[in-house]
Formats: C-alpha cells, structure tokens, sequence
C-alpha cells in the first residue's frame, strides 16, 4: 500500500502541469476554426489567429497543425484578445482588454508577452481604461519589429506612437499628431516617419508625413469607389503595398502606400466563395502576409492562402494536433486511468489489511446517508438553479424584447434616412440619435447598465448595415447579413428575441422595426447582453445557492448523524455482549431497555447464550479428543472447519518440507524392555520432542515406530530450525537416560521438499490422514542413509538452494547419490549445525578437504580424492562419509570405476 501511494502521488504531481489535456479527449485527433476575429504570420510557414470569439489564441503549424493552444483563464471577469503580432523568434504578443463585470466598459488593457511553449504569458505594459469605451479600447496598431514593440494611443484628438522593450519596463514616447478636424481613429499601421497609416471612423485612409501632419490616401478623386466602402483590416507590407479590406463588398484591396495610385480589388467575395466553397461564413475578418509571400485571409471560420495572383490557393477549416500532442493526450489520460485504478486499490487494501474488511455500522450508514443527502442537495440546487436561470433569462428576453419595441418611438427615422455613409459618423443627427438610445442608460452608471447594449441598423434598398453599435471596434455602413430572423423585422414589422454568436463573443439580443415618417420601416433597433457575462452572473448565483443549501446539508447531515449515533447504542451494547462471548465470556448478559426490534433481538441473544454454554461443555470434550488424533492443520489444508467435516478421499495436493526423524538402532534398545516399557519410552521421546515441530509451525503427519514424520507449509528454514534444535536438545536427553540407566539414542534425521497429496485414506468406518508422495519416501530412504553418510541431520541440495539465507547453517557438499529406483541421482549435504561442539570444529576444520575430495572424485580423479580423504581421517577419524568415499575412491583406483559409473555414489 506504502508503494502504491508514493506510485499515486507521483503521478498525480505528473498530471497536474499536464491538466490541460484533459480539455480535450484524446481520440479528438482535430480542432475546428471558429469565430476567427485577427491573424498575424509567424516565422517558418506558421500562423496565429485570435479565435473561439476572442477567448483563444492559436499557433498553428506551416502544415496546419496546432503547436499551441492558449486560453482565457480568469473566470472571474471577461478577458478579450483584440489585437497581435508575432517577433521573429515566434514571441507572441497580444492586447489582452479587460472589460467590466457585464462585458461592455474597457476597464483595463494589457500588452502580454507569450513566448513559445508559455501559456501564462507576462504582462509587459498596462493602461487604465477611461471607463467610456466599449470593448475596444485606446490601444491601436500594435507591432512588433527585432525587440522592440510600437502602439498607439488614442486619446480624443491626440494619437500617441510609443515603444516598449520585449524585455519590459517603461514604454517610450516617440510621436505624437492630431487627427484632422471632425476625423475619429479607426485603425493604424506602421511607425516609422512618413510610413505611418491610418483609418478614421468616415472611411478615410490617411498618411502621417515627416512632419507630423495628416494627408489624405484613401478615397482620392477619380477612385472608383462608392460613399459606403469602407477600409478595415490595415496592412501595410515590405513591398511598399497598403492592403486592406473593404468592408461594404467585403474584398481585400491593394494599393501603392506612397502615391496611393495602382488601387486594385485583389481578391472579391465571389473569387472567394469559389476558392473556399465550404466555408459557412465568407466575412473576411482580417488578412496578413506570410514569410513566403502569401496573403493569409482570415474568415470566420476558415483560413485561406494564396499568393497575390491567386493561382495558388489553400483553405485550411480545420487543424489537426500533432503527433507528439496525441500521444501526451493519450499518455496523459491512460496515467488518470492508472491513478483511479490506484486509489481503487489502495481503498481496497486499506479495507483488507487496515480495516480486517471490516467497517462500523455506524460509518457504513454514514456512507449510505450522506452521499444520498448531497446529491439530493444538489439535484435540489440545480433545480433552483435551473428554474432561476431559465426565469432570469426569459425575464431578459420580455425585457429586451421591451427595449426594442421602444426602440421605434425613441429612435427618428427620418434621422436615420439622412445617415447614408460612413461619412455622417458623428454628424448632427447621428449625434441625435445616439443620444436618443442611450437615453436609458443616461442616469446609469455602467455598473448599473448591467451590460446591456444597443445597436442600431439601417434598412436600405435590401439590404442591412450597421449605423452605430455599443462596440468602439464596428465602424458604421459594415453590412450585415440578412436571416430570417431580421427578415422579420424588416418585412413584417415583428420584435424577435433570439440568440447569436460571433467573433467578439456571444448575445441574447431583441430586434425591433425603425419607422420613418411615412410609416415604412427603415431600420432596425436591437438591444441585448453578452450571455458569457449573464452566465457569470448566474455562476455567482448558482455558488451562492451552493453555499446556501450546503450549510444547510451540512446541518442536516450533522442531525441525521447524532440521532443515527443515539439509535445505534442498543446495538453497540449488543455489539460489545457479543464481542465479550467471542472472547471467551459465555456468561455475559445484555440489557438493552428499547422495546423495539433490537430488544427483541437482546432478549432471543441471552436465550443463546445460555443454549451456548450448555453446547459449549458437551463440544469442548469431544473436540479436545478429537484435536489429539488429528492435527488442525490437515484441516485448514483440505478447507475444513474441523472433523466433522472431514470425508473419506477429501485431499489436497501442496509443496511442502518432509522431515523424517527416527531413533536409530532403536531395535537393539527395544529387546532389552518390556512392551510397556517401549510405550512408555517412545512417549517420552516424543513429547520431548514434538514441541520443537510445533514451534517452528510445522505439523507431526504421522508417528512412526521409533520417530516421526513432519511437514513444514510455510518457510524452508522452519523445517531446519526444528531440526537443529531437536540435535541440541538430544544432548541433554542422552543425559537423562544416562541418569536413568538407559544408553543414549541418536537421531538419523532427513529433509526435502517436493509436491505431495495431504488427504483422508481408509473407509467410511475407519479413516486418517495421510501423506502420499515419491518425495516422502526418499525422505524416508536418505533417513535411513544419514547414519551411513556419517550426518545427523542430512537434507537435498534441492531443498537448501531454496533457504533463503543458507549461509546461517554449517554445512558441507557430500556429493551425489543413487537411490534405487530413481534414475537421476540426488546431490546430498550435511548440516551439521546442531552436532557437538567437537564435531563441529572438525568439520568446519575438513570441509574445505572433504569438499576438494568429493570433487576429485567426481572428476574420476580417484587416487588424488583417496589421498585427499585420508589427510580428512587424519584429522576427523570419526567421519564416515570421508571413509566411505576412501573405500570407494581406493577401490576404483585399484580395480577401475564399474562400466557407465557417473560420478554418483551408491550406498
């Protein structure tokens, strides 16, 4: 569990920078353009483009795929993106507007630096709004140029060109002129002197010269335009070029930036419907010009390169992740997998191994209750929420549906009549008529306007255009597209409620009819509110309601939990009568006083506990009679509870440890007493020595005549343990048969391991435990082959290579040996760890010896291996494995080793 919580945390401090990809599923292999509003050209082939109506920008791969992705993040008040440019190193820098809580005043504006890979971005310069502009503030025409960043700042008459470092700190002032008389700022491009344009709300071009003062460029007299085109979107290009679009045929138009001469319509609305049939919205919403040359059109939800002849046209509406972000998605989503998986377990082994699987009543209704009251709780929120949210929205839509009904008794439309090009901004009836729509909001402040806006279009020959709108960035005669919404309006008269959305955001809106003093509608009054800022304020109400009823949840869960604690005591005090007869206590009593179906329950429990006691004496009797034939666990092995349950040929097969001990030369013992003195003997002998099985979790399969068999389920080193300890405890044994007159024993002792099949032999009348394996009986036969090889205690190499920590032991290779009846011999070793003293200290002293002699041996070296066997005697008289192997190794030296001899000792 410890693991696995350092594994969880891990990956959780993993996940966490990685969070963004959980935006975005990773089987989502592609990202469609929408509400595009700006776009400037990056190095390499690459493009970035302000879209999903202001709230993203995106760095989009010479081949169209997304290298990033940058949002909005502040959900507490409404951020645009409205302007960008891109340094040569691919450094993003953007105009962030902050607007007020509705998402109508410019509050502030910010100059952030993006560098690639940052989507945090660094605010490098700030400028506190006036409070009077919509949406768009007094920023213009931000650039970049090497590592310097130029803008403008246009405050009333005056425009400002300032440069601020890419690094930061104070912005420098470097220009300053004033617009002509009557002249509004629309747009501006360039920095250097006598390269500097500008657009004005009327429709002009102008250029700043040298010294500072204005000169008209655009419409000049004998240019083919009419009084409502209308220039946007500057561009002003190395190549001495100014292009821009023109908003009335929505075409992108070029010209020569210094004579103005050479005008010409590069690309018009019906070239790009041709060049981008699929793209739902044709409105060219900005323009750019690559590194290669290419003019890079930004629609509303498509972007289309082409290169000035317009040959060579691409269309890009939607962009693919690349393969490296794919891959993160995948890795990033399969890692939130493996965590849950995680945490899973982890509940789980805390549940298992900390909780014993099991967990309080009281919790487990606590667990039941309160997940039911929060969800209640919050279904109930939603609810509320839902109900406010959608009467709060219907009650926006009487009430603009209200406002633009009104619209036709504030609004003149003889006024609007006489409003007929870009060149009537700011004249006596447009200011008339602003002041008119704004007569609502005139005792208002703009916090008490509460975001709404109002915009009003003119109706003229079919078609409609914007006159004014609560949005300093729309310029007026821009053309709007009829729907069948509008239609509405404008054919029948009718006030429509609806919704929209675009590139600078999304709208609840009503429209209603203008009329002009003959009665025939002439334009069209829409007022309405920015939804992104409505759902905010619905946010802050659904979190209010979520406090508020989760105060009252968490009362209501305190409540249910106290009287749940107070209803619960009865069967805490039958919980603890009951844990104090598990425990041993058959006299306990309960007293619970409630007369309901728990003191039913305590007065049937002591009716139980007396019927268990009386059970208990009867049972307690036979098992302990039983426990002595039998030991428990053959029962736990077979998966019985105990003997009742036993049946004849119930058998399990498992490896286990066989260690067979058995009295050696105990027949020449037995004829010198009497039967019962045998039986009195053997008892003796094995209740000295039993225990040592027991301690060491080892169970006694079977007693034989003159020792015992046992086995050992858990460790290996079990088995040994018992062994060297029955050798230690045979000394002192020896002693007090000496004392009683008897010769002392010796112990031939032997282990393996190996699969064996523990079960019920016999028949229905008579049954016991039994061991059936091939290993048990070469257990047996190496016991008997133990006091020939000179070991007390004579176990397999199989068995020892499987100790963990074999070196603990004193031990010695005794080489390989052929049973009969196997056909593979079996490597032998001594543990001598539990002989005396003595016996020790010579082994320890030979081994090295004996060790090299049984490899000489092996080798078929017989005479080297004799030779080496008898320095062993010399030391170690007393060691019969040395003199066994003298014999053998002397009589194949004299006589030769028999035909096919391997190595192997026969014994």
């Amino acid at each position: 569990m410890t693991l696995l919580s350092i594994i969880a945390i891990c990956l959780g401090f993993w996940l966490y920078p990685n969070i963004n990809h959980f935006q975005t599923p990773p089987y989502k292999t592609e990202k469609p353009l929408t509400y595009l509003s700006k776009a400037s050209a990056g190095p390499d082939g690459s493009m970035i483009v302000i879209g999903d109506s202001r709230q993203e920008i995106i760095r989009i791969g010479s081949k169209g795929s997304i290298e990033e992705v940058i949002r909005q993040d502040d959900a507490t008040i409404r951020h645009d993106f409205t302007d960008i440019a891109v340094a040569a190193d691919g450094t993003i820098y953007v105009l962030d507007t902050i607007l007020d809580g509705y998402g109508l005043y410019v509050r502030e504006e910010r100059i952030v630096r993006y560098a690639i890979g940052d989507t945090k971005g660094t605010v490098l310069f700030t400028f506190e709004g006036s409070g009077t502009n919509k949406r768009v503030g007094l920023i213009k025409g931000l650039q970049v140029v090497k590592e310097d960043i130029y803008f403008y700042i246009n405050e009333e008459t005056n425009v400002q060109l300032n440069r601020l470092s890419a690094a930061g700190g104070k912005a420098e002032e470097l220009l300053t002129f004033k617009l002509p008389a009557d002249r509004y700022l629309s747009e501006i491009v360039g920095y250097a002197p006598d390269q500097i344009y500008y657009s004005t709300k009327r429709g002009a071009i102008f250029r700043v010269n040298a010294g500072g003062e204005s000169e008209l460029s655009y419409p000049l007299e004998g240019m083919d335009r009419t009084r409502k085109n209308f220039p946007e979107g500057l561009l002003l290009h190395e190549n001495g070029k100014l292009y821009f679009i023109d908003r009335l045929v929505n075409a992108v138009t070029s010209m020569n930036a210094k004579d103005s001469s050479n005008l010409r319509t590069v690309i018009d609305e019906a070239s790009l419907k041709t060049k981008a049939p699929h793209a739902e919205s044709l409105d060219i919403m900005d323009l750019t010009m690559n590194t290669a040359g290419q003019m890079e059109l930004a629609l509303g939800d498509s972007i289309v390169s082409m290169d000035e002849a317009g040959s060579h046209t691409s269309v890009l509406t939607k962009l693919t992740y690349d393969r490296g972000s794919v891959v993160q998605g995948w890795i990033t989503w399969l890692a939130a997998a493996v965590l849950l998986v995680i945490l899973v377990m982890i509940i789980r082994l805390f549940y298992v191994h900390v909780l014993n699987r099991r967990i309080s009543l009281f919790f487990k209704q606590v667990f039941a209750i309160v997940p039911i009251l929060i969800i209640a709780m919050i279904m109930l929120s939603n609810f509320i929420y839902d109900s406010f949210s959608s009467k709060m929205e219907d009650e926006m839509q009487k009430q603009l549906s209200l406002l633009a009904r009104n619209g036709q008794n504030m609004i003149n439309g003889d006024q609007l009549n006489r409003l007929t090009s870009p060149n009537d901004y700011m004249s006596k009836d447009y200011e008339s008529i602003r002041s008119k729509m704004n007569f609502l909001f005139e005792s208002e402040d703009p916090a008490n306007r509460k975001g709404l806006y109002s915009t009003l279009y003119r109706y003229e020959n079919g078609e409609i255009f914007i006159i004014m709108d609560d949005d300093d960035g729309v310029n007026m005669y821009k053309p709007f597209p009829k729907n069948e919404l509008n239609r509405l309006v404008v054919e029948k008269g009718e006030v429509v409620t609806d919704r929209w959305e675009d590139a600078t955001g999304k709208w609840l809106y009503a429209i209603g009819p203008i009329y002009d003093s003959t009665n025939k509608i002439v334009g069209v009054y829409e007022t309405g509110r920015d939804l992104n800022v409505l759902y905010q304020s619905n946010q802050t109400i659904y979190k209010s309601i979520m406090r508020n009823i989760g105060l009252i949840s968490l009362v209501l869960i305190v409540l249910v939990l106290a009287v749940t604690y107070y209803l619960l005591s009865s069967l805490r005090k039958l919980r603890k009568s009951v844990m104090e007869m598990a425990n041993g206590n058959w006299d306990v009593k309960v007293n619970i006083r409630s007369q309901d179906e728990v003191g039913d329950l305590g007065e049937q429990f002591n009716r139980m506990a007396l019927h268990i006691r009386t059970y208990i004496k009867d049972i307690t009797s036979f098992s302990e009679a039983s426990h002595r034939f039998v030991p428990q666990q053959i029962f736990k092995y077979l998966g019985k509870k105990g003997i009742t349950d036993i049946h004849l040929g119930d058998q399990v097969q498992q490896n286990m440890t066989v260690m067979v001990a058995n009295i050696r030369s105990f027949h020449h013992l037995s004829k010198q007493l009497t039967p019962k003195q045998n039986f009195d003997f053997m008892n003796t002998f094995l209740k000295r020595f039993s225990p040592f099985v027991r301690t060491e979790e080892g169970l006694i399969s079977k007693y034989l005549g003159a020792g015992f068999m046992a086995l050992f389920p858990s460790r290996n080193e079990d088995a040994l343990r018992a062994a060297v300890a029955i050798r230690r405890e045979l000394v002192s044994y020896n002693e007090s048969l000496k004392a009683s007159g008897f010769a002392p024993v010796d112990l031939g002792m032997a282990i393996h391991k190996g699969p064996l099949m523990l079960g019920i032999v016999g028949e229905e009348q008579r049954m016991e435990g039994n061991v059936i394996s091939d290993d048990v009986n070469i257990t047996a036969t190496l016991e008997r082959m133990s006091d020939t090889m000179g070991a007390s205690i004579l176990v397999t190499r199989t068995f020892y290579e499987q100790l963990r920590s074999p070196e603990r032991f004193r031990f010695r290779l005794l080489g390989r040996v052929r049973i009969d009846g196997k056909d593979d011999p079996i490597e032998l070793i001594d543990v001598y760890e539990g002989d005396s003293d003595t016996e020790r200290a010579l082994k320890d002293r030979t081994k090295p010896l004996f060790e090299k002699g049984i490899m000489l041996c092996q080798e078929g070296r017989f005479f080297d291996a004799r030779e080496t066997f008898i320095e062993v005697i010399k030391i170690n008289r007393f060691d019969k494995a040395a003199k066994l192997y003298f014999y053998l190794c002397d009589e194949y030296y004299q006589k030769g080793s028999t035909e096919g001899w391997n190595g192997t000792l026969a014994v």
